[in-house]
């Protein structure tokens, strides 16, 4: 049980009639306070979305502030767990642990955004300092870059708010231990200029999963000036640290298990009767080791941003940024093992993650001829270093105590496990990812009814992956392509209200996108460069979607729905004969989509959707290339 208490305080009261009556007023100012007090916003953040939502043709999908909030939300995993059309993965695979959506079927652990600004880290990342989250859905290559498969994530810093003053303070206290405070100040600190600062400490356990820690900080600020009338100076900087025990839960059954008793009420490992976590087990028991796992994570940014308005119609915001993160951890993966033994083999990793990027954004409106356009171009780059260190472990070895039926408690996390006493190697030698890209988009408005969209991207992909060979002699990997990206839709508005839209966009996905960070989800090798994938050309997706959004009851209410299919018909699978990898995997995922989100009378909020996805893998690799038969004589 969680009893949360929040209180807000302004900088001044004044004396109000109470038999006066005043009519509903919305108002929308600047620095997001729309997202902090509304479950809907008109507009997205990025200048690159230059029409309102409703008139923007794809699916947008924002969780504001206060949905974080009203939700309970820490995090961004507890915000994106409870979004629809979006799963989330773990460390399977031995990938490294951290935040890991899927959308629409697709990794997009590696299209994770901070103010517009990708994270290519893996991490876990607070809420406490967050504006709103937006998904943008459909494969992102024009709005975002390479990869998008699914679309892209992009996590809004809270910003201070000029002419503003408010102190607002929550507090959360639960059972297992549970406590957290939380600071959200606003104030000014001259006539043309404010500052914000965000702060938040948890002292917890996890409820009932018998004693794990989760303790966390974290401090934001952001600062921001009107230099000028026309121009303004925004800064913001973010630390945060969590502490706890990482915990794959229940070992699952599999065939050790079955062999060693005979019980198939957890799965057979069949396709249609699949294993499942051992139900019979004690659900409040750690199956870790308190004597070794951990995890410790820090993130740290910081942003400056420049926003200069030429005219009336011509804008522009350039922003430099910095987006750090390290962690280090031991995981326990209860396994059951011969003789229906626990063996508590573990996953460990040790890596940081440093990003500098920086972007220059024009936006602005302007007619042609009779149309009216709402332009955005801009050039964009970026640098990531990613490094990881190796567990160096001494200790007492076996597969542990049995927990089979006849003594399914006999075992405490508090037993000894292999490597209680560990050590960490020295930093390998990093994968560098460099970026550049120059973008432009325009919404043609022919009339009241019809606008189109088009949008594109040239992005100059370069990743090297750093490497000894067997003489401890430099052999990097180094693979460079050139991407072309596009983006097309068409709206039909039957009312102000409402509108009707059909799109159509690409992206595509080189060998090396994630730095080894993700595992095999994008396809054989995607995300490791090696001898074998350095030679591929990047995949290609494309995808199309028809939709429909309307702004309902004096557009406080949001309602959507949207039909999609996402192809990829080159992706890299392996050969099962000569074990290449190869650009000749095909695979899709379609689906349909419905949502709702606002304000349905005063007192009255609401928030859901629905998403289904049928998702196939069409050619997996399981069969040889005709070109690879002809070589062998087939």
């Amino acid at each position: 049980m969680v009893i949360s208490a929040a209180v807000g305080g302004a900088a001044a009261a004044q004396t109000v009639d109470e038999n006066l009556v005043l009519d509903t007023i919305h108002i929308i100012g600047q620095g997001g306070s729309e997202a902090a007090s509304s479950y809907t916003i008109s507009r997205g953040s990025s200048p690159k979305l230059s029409q309102p939502l409703l008139d923007t043709p794809r699916s947008v999908q924002v969780v504001t502030q206060r949905q974080i909030e009203e939700r309970g939300a820490s995090s961004v995993y507890d915000v994106l767990r409870t979004t629809p059309g979006v799963t989330l993965g773990t460390g399977e695979g031995g990938n490294p642990m951290g935040d890991r959506p899927f959308i629409r079927g697709y990794e997009a652990s590696t299209d994770l955004m901070v103010d517009g600004m990708r994270s290519l880290g893996r991490t876990s990342y607070e809420a406490f300092n967050l504006e709103q989250i937006e998904l943008v859905k459909g494969p992102g290559g024009a709005y975002s870059g390479r990869g998008g498969t699914g679309g892209s994530l992009n996590m809004v810093s809270k910003s201070a708010r000029l002419g503003e003053d408010f102190n607002e303070i929550s507090a959360t206290a639960g059972t297992d231990n549970q406590y957290r405070l939380q600071l959200d100040s606003n104030f000014q600190l001259g006539q043309n200029i404010a500052a914000r600062v965000n702060l938040f400490g948890q002292d917890a356990e996890v409820p009932g999963r018998g004693g794990i820690e989760d303790d966390k900080t974290g401090l934001a600020l952001s600062v921001v000036g009107q230099v000028t009338e026309a121009t303004r100076l925004s800064f913001g900087a973010y630390h945060s640290k969590a502490e706890g025990n990482p915990d794959f839960g229940l070992p699952m059954a599999n065939q050790a298990w079955i062999d060693a008793t005979g019980d198939t009420r957890f799965g057979t490992g069949t396709k249609d009767d699949p294993f499942e976590p051992l139900g019979l087990l004690d659900h409040d028991k750690f199956y870790g080791s308190f004597h070794r796992d951990f995890r410790e994570v820090t993130n740290q940014n910081a942003m400056l941003k420049l926003e200069h308005e030429f005219t009336p119609n011509f804008r522009m915001t350039s922003q430099l940024s910095y987006i750090g993160s390290d962690q280090e951890y031991i995981v326990s993966r209860p396994t059951i093992v011969t003789g229906g033994l626990l063996d508590r083999g573990l996953r460990s990793g040790k890596r940081d993650s440093s990003t500098v990027g920086f972007n220059t954004n024009f936006s602005g409106e302007a007619t042609t001829g009779g149309i009216e356009h709402d332009y955005a171009f801009g050039f964009e780059y970026s640098r990531d270093k990613l490094r990881a260190a190796g567990l160096i472990g001494s200790g007492p070895d076996g597969a542990g105590p049995t927990i089979l039926p006849s003594d399914p408690f006999g075992f405490s996390p508090y037993d000894d496990v292999l490597y209680p006493d560990f050590t960490w190697d020295e930093y390998g030698l990093p994968t560098i990812t460099r970026s550049k890209s120059l973008y432009a988009f325009d919404t043609l408005k022919f009339n009241e009814q019809w606008q189109l969209n088009l949008g594109t991207r040239y992005e100059m992909f370069d990743v090297q992956q750093q490497r000894l060979d067997e003489d401890d002699n430099r052999d990097d990997l180094r693979r460079k392509d050139n991407i072309w990206s596009y983006q097309a839709g068409l709206v039909y508005k039957p009312a102000p209200n409402g509108t009707v839209y059909a799109s159509f966009g690409t992206s595509a996905s080189p060998s090396g996108q994630c730095a080894f960070l993700a595992g095999g989800s994008e396809g054989a090798g995607a995300c490791t460069l090696t001898d074998g994938n350095v030679d591929l050309s990047p995949e290609k997706t494309r995808a199309y979607e028809i939709g429909t959004k309307w702004d309902l009851l004096n557009d406080q209410l949001s309602v959507t729905g949207a039909i999609f299919r996402t192809e990829k018909t080159n992706a890299r699978v392996q050969n099962a004969i000569t074990g290449e990898v190869e650009l000749t995997g095909e695979n899709r995922a379609q689906g349909l989509e419905l949502g709702v989100a606002g304000q349905v009378n005063d007192r009255w909020t609401i928030y859901g959707g629905y998403t289904y996805t049928d998702a196939e893998i069409i050619d997996g690799g399981g069969c040889p290339s005709s070109e690879h038969l002809a070589q062998i004589g087939a």
